[in-house]
């Protein structure tokens, strides 16, 4: 049986995995230059609800890094398990582990994103409900009688 629709999904969900990385990585290289530190900071300390507060501007730009690699972090292993998925799916090899690792996936990106990722992870998540339902099919063998439990010689 082929597995064209679990593969299709789960290489969309890779894409927009990578597309999420290459983004936070921009976005943290933006938030790493000094220019634009200085700048974020000018407009904190300009807006009178944030500037009373307390709230420091380099401690926010130093959480949003840290922020920007855990994202990165979760998004990499859930397109690591996905890519382990895709091979084990390859061939109708083992759909059932490929289902584990796709439902594995769609979590660690679902929830280590706070959602942020629920595009992939919808994909995954479908993909991985696909390797579980669909069963392979049967073939009957033309010599056997339904009423013969063993088969001739």
């Amino acid at each position: 049986m082929k597995r064209t629709a679990e593969g299709v999904l789960t290489i969309i969900g890779i894409v927009v995995n990578l597309l999420m990385i290459v983004g936070v990585f921009l976005i943290t290289a933006l938030f790493d230059d000094p220019a634009m530190q200085a700048e974020f900071e000018r407009e904190m300390q300009n807006d009178p609800a944030l500037a009373d507060s307390g709230i420091d501007p380099a401690m926010f730009t130093d959480w949003f890094a840290n922020l920007g690699v855990f994202f990165n972090v979760v998004v990499i292993i859930s397109t690591i398990l996905s890519l382990i998925a895709v091979f084990a799916m390859k061939r109708n090899k083992k759909p059932k582990l490929a289902g584990g690792l796709l439902i594995a996936s769609a979590l660690v990106v679902g929830l280590g994103t706070v959602f942020i990722g629920w595009l992939p992870a919808l994909l995954f998540l479908i993909a991985g409900i696909m390797c579980f339902a669909r069963k392979p099919k049967v073939v009957e063998d033309p010599y056997q009688h339904p009423d013969d439990d063993m088969r001739p010689l």
